[in-house]
């Protein structure tokens, strides 16, 4: 996330357009790569909150979860019992056990690939894969529910998800809350960021902010279910990932039946994912309230709940997904096992894919608000194989600039996540440099997903004290 110079304009909401004409604004769908399924013959992850990552020494894949073990490991007078396990892969995708026991002393060990004792493990929620820290050792920070003496939110810390330590003196939540937590880095604050739950039971997410894992601001709610929500919903868990110039959240949409009896809202119902986002990394919004990862047909996993806690941007450039799925609904697992049954699930996405617009039929255009250049890098995610997008640069007024209006534009067919607008005997835009303009984009019969450019977006006022004044502007930012 670049804080002070080149912005990646994405499409949640209309904050970056002046204006919009004939765009129909959609929520990506991520598809699930049928043979990223990953079922574990030791335990259920129905809720395992996956994090898979490369591991920096070997170059090989590994994805760190928890799940449920079967009734003879579960200790005297609880109902579950779950473990911390990791699996491996060459390429991220198709997952395999490996045997842990001569890597990782473990006396209580119940499974093969488990990495923390069970004794006194409740469960943890995702992992955060730290690449902030300039210590190594703490690359990668566990959020583990610990019972008996050693606290209840004791701060884990490995290089490589297999060898773990206990920060002694750190912690990751000061108030007591469950543990389907996410953290994450926010280079606009200056501070770690815990988004969870503020109490158990209480589903709304609130996030607060930590620089030392020791101190921590008061929790604030970032976002709740409301009246656009189905009857009775809650707001189950929201993992958070900085993306690009913002923060996108998988916020999980728990939907229980309307008619709160017992087992009320803790029992059944339904766990899908929506699509949240925040400039500032603190207050969230939905942009629409249509599902992101909807629950899967009947019998597959996913039909009940579906719990995405871990993205990825691969190699060749794709956002992968990581979740945990059951096919049956909330909770069914304490009461019946093969109802709960649950999987590793992996999905794709296209870069920048959360959100786009699609013209509604014929061509659709827009304006974006003003920016300030600064270099002359500028390109497009867009998807018209069987259509077309132009770009213009206009003034701060809307007129478009001499020999770059739509109709000097070389027009593009085609799919391309940067592709570089060209016009007639111009290369590039770099006449403009360090002065303010205004993009325009016509589109017919294809998508586009996002505008990247060495610019940012500046306020009216902005703009004209350096017309008059030679004040340089400053970026739109929320702190």
């Amino acid at each position: 996330m670049d804080t002070h110079g080149s912005s990646t304009l994405l499409f949640f909401d209309d904050w970056y357009l002046q204006r919009r004409e004939n765009l129909v604004r959609h929520v990506g769908r991520p598809q699930l790569a049928t043979d990223g399924i990953f079922i574990d013959p030791h335990l259920d992850p129905s809720w395992g909150y996956p994090t898979a990552f490369v591991d920096t020494n070997t170059g090989r894949w590994r994805c760190l979860y928890q799940g449920q073990l079967d009734p003879q490991h579960t200790r005297p007078g609880r109902r579950m019992q779950h473990v911390a396990v990791a699996v491996e892969s060459d390429d991220g995708v198709r997952w395999k056990i490996e045997d842990l026991s001569d890597k990782i002393p473990i006396s209580d060990r119940a499974c093969s690939h488990q990495v923390l004792p069970l004794e006194g493990f409740d469960e943890w929620g995702p992992c955060f894969f730290d690449a902030h820290t300039d210590n190594p050792t703490e690359r990668i920070k566990a959020f583990v529910s610990f019972s008996g003496a050693q606290g209840h939110s004791p701060l884990y810390v490995s290089p490589d998800g297999l060898s773990w330590k206990l920060i002694e003196d750190a912690r990751w939540h000061p108030f007591g809350i469950d543990p389907a937590v996410s953290g994450f880095w926010n280079p606009i604050r200056g501070s770690y960021v815990i988004a969870a739950r503020p109490k158990g039971g209480d589903r709304r997410i609130s996030v607060y902010e930590t620089k030392d894992w020791r101190t921590f601001s008061h929790p604030q709610v970032a976002i709740r279910t409301d009246a656009q929500d189905t009857p009775a919903a809650e707001v189950y868990g929201m993992p958070v990932f900085p993306y690009e110039n913002i923060f996108v959240g998988f916020l999980w949409i728990y939907q229980v039946s309307p008619i709160v009896d017992s087992p009320g809202k803790y029992i059944h119902g339904k766990v899908q994912c929506q699509l949240s986002y925040s400039y500032n990394g603190l207050h969230f919004q939905r942009a629409l309230r249509e599902p992101f990862l909807p629950n899967a047909e009947p019998g597959e996993f996913g039909y009940g709940c579906i719990y995405p806690s871990s993205m990825v941007i691969t190699d060749d450039k794709k956002i992968r997904i990581y979740s945990s799925a059951s096919k049956g609904e909330h909770a069914q697992i304490h009461a019946r096992p093969d109802l709960g049954e649950g999987a590793i699930l992996t999905h794709e996405l296209r870069l920048d894919g959360f959100s786009y617009f699609e013209p509604q039929g014929g061509p659709g255009s827009f304006t974006t608000r003003l920016l300030f250049v600064h270099d002359e890098k500028l390109t497009l995610n867009v998807q018209v194989p069987q259509g077309e997008v132009r770009v213009q640069i206009t003034d701060p007024d809307g007129n478009p600039h001499p020999r770059y209006t739509f109709a000097d534009c070389i027009p593009f067919t085609g799919d391309d996540l940067f592709w570089e607008p060209k016009w007639k005997n111009h290369l590039s835009v770099s006449e403009f440099m360090e002065k303010v303009v205004r993009l325009e984009v016509k589109l017919f019969n294809g998508r586009i997903y996002s505008i990247r450019g060495n610019f940012f977006p500046i306020r009216s006022g902005d703009y004209r004290r350096f017309k008059d004044q030679g004040v340089p502007p400053n970026p739109i930012y929320e702190e």
